[in-house]
């Protein structure tokens, strides 16, 4: 059985440290503290493991599933999952989550990126802004405004201010250059130390605008959009992937984990949206297959089933052995965090807002052709090439095969670029942020969940945000009281 990294036979060990190391509580007045067996101090490569660690926890956990219930490519089927499933959600149920965010994901980030400046490593402490800018940018994008600028400093802030989303996004942007600049004035003989992704100054760079680009698609920049993207991960190997391999509680890809060992039956994607989208037999009007587009491949990748009895999950793999090869939830599958997917379809989509339709369905046919080539799929389940064939303007004309309802072309390509991104990123949160950004033209009025045409489960539109948690409602003077409810817009998405 295959073992990508052996890293993540670390995690207790290493989050155990990043939190030992962290701590400034006193459990006692007057006794001393000092505990001989437990460790005070870690090495730089100790404390960047254990926050590229958190890290992958946070963006393949909790919120992921709830955000993809909400975007209709999974369905919660038994128990509390069924309940949310049908957008019943209180503060609670984002206990878990809010302590991975901030306890363990941005806690462990900053613990790197203060132990990086101590040794005036300016590439790893790069390396930990941009994590740290990408953390809170999907965070902010799914609750709103949160405790971001006093955070992680109870000493001096006991009850951090909820700082506004605006003012978050304009210091992710100064964090990401400033990541930038340390990496280009980082002295030699320092690297990436403790890095589980891999990668060069320049693949760093790369992803740092990467993650410039998806901000600034949320905020509707669409010229710095476009630049950032164009400097932007380009290829698949310059990916942030969390590889997965074959132990429980140690390298199990997490969605596997969740839908096997620990709350098998909880979710799968029975009547769910999505595979009924890309499933070669669906009879949905709103299927992608067409003349030039075969989902055959994709579909089985990540679903199995039929339109007739259901769909569920692809948890094939070897633990899970139906003689069918790794699926996109097996144990082994890699989950992408930060991707060449993601960029290049910001790309198309910024260019096409500008009213650039030819070079956006260019950047579109260059995406279409490296799924073509086999894309992000496990290769045993790629068929062969040609399955996504180019488009031409005509495809996106009145009366074309990609506009049977009778869109301007812009329209009609903005459509068929938002739902590849929706396939495309389908199991992350990028999905959920996605839906709620509005479209333009025909669009204009619409948030794109409109856009393809998803019904909601329950009323008249999906849930616009998460809770804040319960527990900081409860600690935390600072919190907004009323806190905002589940159909409340996010100030970026008005």
């Amino acid at each position: 059985m295959k073992k990508y990294i052996t890293s993540f036979k670390r995690i207790a060990l290493v989050v155990a440290i990043g939190t030992l190391i962290s701590s400034c509580e006193k459990f006692t007045e007057g006794v001393s503290e000092f505990d001989p067996t437990k460790p005070t101090d870690a090495s730089l490569k100790l404390v960047v493991n254990s926050a590229e660690v958190a890290y992958i926890s946070y963006m393949e956990g909790e919120l992921t599933r709830i955000g993809g219930m909400w975007s209709g490519q999974f369905t919660g089927t038994d128990r509390q999952y069924v309940a949310l499933n049908n957008y019943t959600s209180t503060a609670p149920d984002y206990d878990n989550a809010w302590s991975a965010i901030y306890a363990s994901t941005f806690k462990a980030i900053r613990i790197a990126e203060e132990k990086a400046a101590a040794v005036n490593n300016k590439r790893a402490l790069a390396m930990a802004q941009i994590l740290e800018a990408h953390t809170i940018a999907t965070t902010t994008a799914l609750f709103g405004d949160i405790p971001y600028s006093q955070a992680n400093n109870l000493k001096e802030y006991p009850n951090p201010v909820f700082d506004n989303q605006m003012d978050i996004y304009a210091s992710l942007l100064t964090l990401l250059d400033d990541a930038i600049k340390n990496i280009d004035a980082a002295p030699n003989g320092t690297g990436y130390d403790g890095d589980i992704f891999g990668g060069t100054d320049a693949i760093w760079k790369a992803r740092a605008n990467t993650v410039k680009a998806k901000l600034y698609l949320q905020l509707g920049d669409y010229v710095n959009a476009q630049l950032a993207a164009e400097k932007g991960i380009s290829a698949g190997a310059d990916e942030i992937v969390a590889q997965h391999g074959g132990t429980y509680q140690q390298d199990f890809n997490i969605f596997y984990s969740f839908l096997v060992y620990d709350r098998p039956g909880y979710m799968g994607a029975t009547d769910a949206y999505a595979p009924r989208m890309i499933d070669p037999t669906s009879p949905e009007t709103f299927n992608r297959n067409n003349a030039k587009t075969d989902e055959s491949d994709r579909f089985a990748y990540i679903y199995w089933g039929d339109f007739a009895d259901g769909y569920d999950l692809n948890v094939s793999g070897v633990d899970y052995d139906d003689g069918n090869p790794d699926g996109m939830f097996s144990n082994q599958a890699p989950f992408g965090i930060l991707t060449y997917r993601d960029n290049q379809l910001i790309l198309a989509e910024a260019l096409l807002r500008q009213n650039n339709f030819s070079t956006a369905l260019d950047e579109l046919n260059e995406y279409r052709a490296y799924l073509s080539a086999g894309g992000y799929l496990n290769p045993d389940y790629v068929t062969g090439t040609g399955h996504y064939q180019d488009y031409d303007a005509a495809d996106f004309a009145n009366g074309g095969m990609e506009n049977a309802d009778g869109l301007d072309q812009n329209d009609a390509l903005y459509r068929e670029i938002v739902e590849e991104r929706y396939i495309s990123l389908l199991s992350s949160m990028d999905v959920f942020i996605d839906m709620h950004r509005k479209g333009f033209g025909a669009f204009a009025s619409k948030q794109n969940w409109q856009v393809i045409g998803l019904t909601p489960v329950n009323g008249t539109t999906i849930p616009q945000r998460y809770l804040i948690a319960q527990v900081e409602v409860n600690s935390n003077t600072s919190t907004p009281r009323p806190s905002p409810g589940l159909f409340d817009v996010l100030q970026v998405f008005k």
